[in-house]
């Protein structure tokens, strides 16, 4: 059966659908879909298998080799064909994509981040910016985490603004966001009596330990707390150990997204040291 074809020439209920699902929260979030935008995410949201509800483009245009791939690799997914100023009041660009989808959520199931030896896995408390934390996941997703947590109330992950910043990272690692942070908390018990160990590293400005000092190469939790107020006591208390980065200049402190990519790119530098040392002994 050939997917089915909706053209829309006109502000009508189905386009306020599609419109409320890029700008507001608990549509998202009742319908379990969102809509993405961009070339790098869209790509790579299909690349690791997200679920594809939609194709939204412009009827009237011969679309690209990229947008007509898109189109046959969602081949059972709906397709919106929209007048040319239906699509561009619906891009969030000034130049308006000539393709966007739909795809559905995936489960906030904390079983969805692999339990390893050497796992490394990022949570993030209470992140009130979306460019910090979509930023924040592309960097995971190079520095080789194996899940991203976001815990209690926080910007949506499935804003067009933190997808766009995450440039289609999110879509590559799991992340999964979850109440407070006693789920995380609890979730790390159960992985410490799969694995035996695994350390709970909190980052703050204020922290005695640089953060080189600090032996990585083990099965690790770094926990980057919210902008405005570091990190919560709830994993201040349960952290084995806290880390800073030292600064030289007037500033004290750098954004989020800076801060972990940091640590991050120091834990990478010290696995990989690690492992040269061991191949070096074999």
């Amino acid at each position: 059966m050939p997917p089915r074809t909706i053209r829309i020439g006109r502000d009508n209920s189905t386009f306020q659908a599609l419109s409320g699902l890029k700008t507001n929260r608990n549509r998202r979030h009742k319908s379990r879909t969102f809509i993405v935008e961009g070339v790098e995410p869209i790509t790579s949201a299909l690349t690791h298998g997200w679920e594809c509800e939609a194709v939204i483009y412009e009827g009237a245009v011969r679309p690209s080799s990229w947008a007509a791939g898109v189109i046959g690799q969602a081949a059972n997914a709906l397709r919106y064909e929209l007048s040319t100023d239906l699509l561009k009041s619906l891009s969030g660009k000034s130049d308006a994509s000539e393709l966007l989808a739909v795809f559905q959520m995936r489960a906030d199931d904390l079983a969805r981040i692999p339990v390893q030896p050497q796992m490394l896995v990022a949570v993030f408390d209470r992140p009130s910016n979306h460019g910090n934390l979509g930023s924040v996941i592309r960097s995971c997703e190079a520095f080789g985490v194996h899940g991203a947590i976001i815990s209690g109330h926080a910007v949506d992950l499935y804003d067009q603004a933190t997808i766009t910043a995450s440039r289609g990272a999110l879509f590559a690692i799991p992340t999964v966001r979850v109440a407070s942070a006693d789920d995380v908390l609890a979730w790390l018990d159960r992985v410490r009596g799969a694995l035996g160990a695994c350390a709970l590293v909190g980052a703050e400005t204020d922290a005695d330990r640089d953060v080189w000092s600090h032996d990585f190469r083990g099965p690790t939790v770094l926990v980057a707390g919210s902008e405005r107020e570091g990190l919560s006591r709830a994993y201040r208390e349960r952290c084995d150990t806290l880390v800073r980065i030292p600064m030289s200049g007037s500033v004290s402190s750098v954004n989020v997204s800076v801060a972990t990519s940091i640590i991050l790119y120091e834990i990478t530098r010290q696995r990989r040291a690690g492992k040269a040392e061991a191949d070096e002994r074999r």
